[in-house]
């Protein structure tokens, strides 16, 4: 990157908002090679939009950065550019408890708008799994959702409007503060999820919740998959849990080494309640008659077991790292994949995990690889794949960078989705800048390998 770009960023953010120490980058990079050649730090929309034009003008790559705590699932690795770190943006602009809504700067962690949202006895119901550290603008750059996907949806389903800078350095709005918004595209809902690659969000009108009045965790321990999935299938069908996970025998040892050690040794079930106190007891004393092994969870144990779930994969990965295998079925599917699965895996010497957010039907497969050695399991990993196709599933990877499975399973729905979003891509960033390595789109460019 030329010197005189670097200058120009310094005089928009500031010389201690605009670093090239190779530590800092390489916070925002993935190896020693793929780093940006600069981080900067806006303290505003406007000098955001400042820096996406002065990248224009060098020509070089923009990536937008919250906490990193997605980035390894949806950025390739970096080409060089400016890395936009908003985390000094964390301004709540307004809360208005009477309407609930909240407007919001991106930078902010999840973490602090609950403590400041908790006031009022409101919250915004999106739980991803880092919920400590993720940024607000990096749940809804990703739509993230994590186990409470079940009873609330993603983040794109809690959005009333977006402030976002453009690929061009523009500042546009979409939606506003009231749930009937829209008079042309739903561009909020479109944007979101995006991972950067369409714009940088800055700001966002949130529609929060009221605080249940109880919560209330299960935990069940059974012999194996099948009496397992079976139970979690009767909670699902006969109750109402906003998050419902089944974690196979390896990932319960994972659980006890993330932090939680459960009673006994088994496949797992556990089951979240929200809701008023008569509501959530009815439910939890429904279980507890059905299935001997059930345990309510005393707070201090919830805490711990669904903090422990969160840390699985990086418990699993440790410093060596880990693939990230990401199916979903039908949900009538369920047990079948799991056993098929846990059977594919058991061929292996890999240590290997599956967790599933099984109201979802969505499986989680951690293989204790690294990504980098993927060309090792990538035999396995499609054995999977066919599995998860063949009971009209899906499945991808989600931590290399390698796009065949993506793009397989993308190109199975029409090659001519590939023009549409080519089309959208250049539209929307006719300079191509924005997070050009984001796997929302690398697989539509890159040849199959």
């Amino acid at each position: 990157m030329r010197q005189e770009t670097i200058k120009a960023l310094r005089e928009i953010v500031g010389q201690e908002y605009c670093q090239v120490d190779k530590a800092i980058r390489r916070q925002h990079g993935y190896s020693e090679k793929a780093i940006p050649d600069v981080v900067v730090y806006p303290e505003n929309s406007e000098q955001v939009a400042r820096v996406v034009k002065a990248a224009i003008e060098e020509g070089c790559p923009v990536v937008p950065w919250g906490a990193g705590t997605m980035a390894w699932r949806g950025l390739l690795p970096l080409t060089g550019g400016v890395a936009i770190n908003l985390t000094r943006m964390k301004k709540i602009i307004e809360y208005d408890y009477e309407n609930q809504t909240a407007y919001v700067e991106a930078g902010i962690s999840l973490k602090e708008l609950q403590e400041v949202l908790v006031e009022h006895k409101l919250y915004w119901p999106v739980e991803p799994l880092e919920p400590d550290s993720c940024t607000l603008g990096g749940c809804i750059a990703t739509n993230a959702s994590g186990p409470s996907k079940l009873g609330y949806g993603d983040a794109k389903f809690h959005l009333l409007g977006l402030e976002l800078v453009t690929p061009t350095g523009d500042i546009i709005d979409t939606g506003g503060k009231t749930v009937k918004n829209v008079q042309d595209y739903d561009n909020t809902r479109f944007l979101a999820g995006s991972w950067g690659s369409l714009g940088i969000v800055t700001k966002a009108m949130l529609k929060l919740r009221p605080l249940p009045e109880k919560e209330g965790t299960v935990l069940i321990v059974l012999k194996d998959l099948e009496a397992a999935a079976k139970a979690a299938t009767t909670i699902r069908n006969e109750t109402l849990p906003v998050a419902l996970e089944l974690l196979d025998a390896a990932a319960m040892g994972i659980l006890a080494r993330a932090g939680y050690k459960p009673n006994s040794s088994g496949v797992g079930v556990l089951a979240r309640f929200t809701g008023f106190v008569e509501q959530v007891d009815v439910m939890i004393d429904y279980i507890k008659n059905k299935y001997q092994a059930a345990v309510t969870l005393d707070e201090e144990a919830a805490v711990a077991v669904w903090r422990a779930r969160g840390q699985l994969f990086p418990t699993l990965a440790g410093e060596r790292g880990a693939i990230l295998i990401n199916a979903a079925v039908p949900f009538t599917k369920m047990l079948e994949f799991l056993t098929k699965a846990r059977t594919e895996l058991d061929k292996s010497n890999i240590e290997a995990i599956m967790a599933a957010h099984f109201g979802n039907a969505q499986v989680h497969i951690m293989l204790a690889q690294a990504p980098e050695a993927y060309a090792e399991v990538e035999k396995m990993v499609n054995s999977l794949a066919d599995l998860a196709g063949s009971l009209n599933g899906m499945l991808v990877v989600d931590n290399i960078t390698d796009m065949t499975l993506a793009r397989r399973w993308v190109e199975s729905r029409g090659k001519a989705i590939f023009e549409i979003m080519r089309r959208l891509k250049t539209s929307i960033d006719p300079h191509q800048i924005m997070a050009p390595n984001s796997k929302v789109l690398a697989y539509v460019t890159r040849p199959v390998s």
